[in-house]
């Protein structure tokens, strides 16, 4: 995808996680793990447009973020490279939990908002 298509998605995430929070995050669970997982592979994605370390048409699926894969698929070092990983990784296997797992505690689901907006200000767009 081109960087326009990335940066429309990510604000159709975010306005979809915004939403979530404001109805209730209990209740939502599923549409937060999802958005912000989503959210956050967008927002990675441009990213990578921005510093040439992916080609136009290249799309990272959100699975390989808790996978070693990704060192193949982003072998190059940036700045903030483990950290910006790291919250990837959490994410996704917050995503997992959220999305198709039994209802969880207030907490845990604000841990995934907190590691969504650490990202964000990990990568500024």
């Amino acid at each position: 995808m081109r960087i326009e298509e990335h940066t429309a998605a990510l604000s159709e995430h975010e306005e979809n996680l915004k939403l979530a929070i404001e109805r209730s995050l209990l209740k939502n669970q599923r549409n937060i793990g999802y958005n912000a997982s989503q959210a956050s592979v967008e927002l990675f994605s441009i990213h990578m447009h921005r510093l040439n370390l992916i080609v136009v048409g290249e799309n990272l699926d959100h699975r390989i973020f808790k996978s070693k894969e990704v060192d193949n698929r982003i072998p190059q070092d940036f700045p903030n490279k483990n950290s910006i990983l790291e919250l990837m990784r959490k994410l996704e296997e917050k995503r997992n939990i959220l999305c198709y797992g039994k209802a969880r505690p207030e907490n845990e689901i604000k841990e995934v908002i907190m590691a969504y907006n650490d990202l964000k200000d990990m990568i500024k767009i």
